[in-house]
């Protein structure tokens, strides 16, 4: 599945900046977004961003504050409460000058970026160990905490955001000695991996099962294209409108 869009407004030498994308759907005006952040390598200055929607098939300049110091790194995203969210690095400078890992949002009806914190708990875990991807699980933000410093008895924890937006309400979840590879949005199951085979992680039951798949190849044209996008996003439309209900 694939849609082409046009060239983006934002256009510097290659090999001097970094791209990062994120994908979502707007709810106000039934559009679907897709915002784009360029960072010029070896500059302390905010990022640029830009915003296409799919249905005036333009791209658009965002406002990026000029204190907005965040680093988005790694190219796994969550779509939650209407919102893309990234891991990123943020350089504060006061009251100690550091860099501490947070999350960055962009909010997509607002079209408007944030900075959420996390706990210290979970800061001086992620001090020791690496988060590696912050995904979607049964609809709540979910980080992937991989422990690399146990070469022998190393692990993957899941931590959840249990209530949106409030820090202190990230908790330990789960922890694997396999890497997890997504999850099942509706049954809570997780798909794992272990010596090239599949393996479904069902928490309820606590019992592991082998899983298998069948490749698909579908050429679609634009209008299929967009049709499964919007089949994508469904999901997060409906959940978005129960929560203002």
């Amino acid at each position: 599945m694939s849609i082409t869009l046009p060239r983006p407004c934002i256009d510097v030498p290659t090999g001097s900046i970094f791209r990062v994308h994120g994908i979502g759907f707007d709810h106000k005006s039934n559009d679907y977004k897709v915002v784009r952040l360029v960072y010029e390598r070896y500059s302390n200055c905010s990022p640029k961003a830009e915003l296409y929607k799919l249905r005036t098939d333009v791209w658009e300049m965002v406002k990026v504050a000029d204190d907005f110091k965040c680093f988005i790194y790694g190219n796994s995203q969550a779509l939650v409460d209407g919102a893309i969210h990234w891991l990123g690095k943020h350089e504060r400078d006061w009251p100690n000058p550091c860099v501490e890992l947070v999350v960055v949002l962009f909010h997509i009806c607002d079209e408007e970026f944030q900075v959420m914190k996390f706990p210290d708990h979970l800061i001086s875990c992620l001090k020791e160990n690496y988060a590696e991807e912050i995904v979607v699980y049964v609809g709540l933000l979910a980080l992937m905490e991989y422990n690399h410093h146990r070469y022998i008895d190393f692990s993957y924890n899941i931590w959840l955001m249990k209530e949106y937006g409030v820090a202190e309400s990230w908790t330990k979840q789960f922890t694997f000695d396999i890497r997890p590879m997504f999850s099942f949005r509706n049954d809570r199951k997780i798909l794992l991996k272990r010596q090239e085979k599949l393996v479904l992680y069902d928490p309820k039951g606590l019992i592991f099962a082998r899983n298998t798949f069948v490749e698909s190849l579908v050429l679609l044209d634009k209008v299929n294209a967009i049709q499964s996008v919007q089949e994508l996003f469904k999901e997060e439309k409906d959940d978005v409108k129960e929560r203002e209900g």
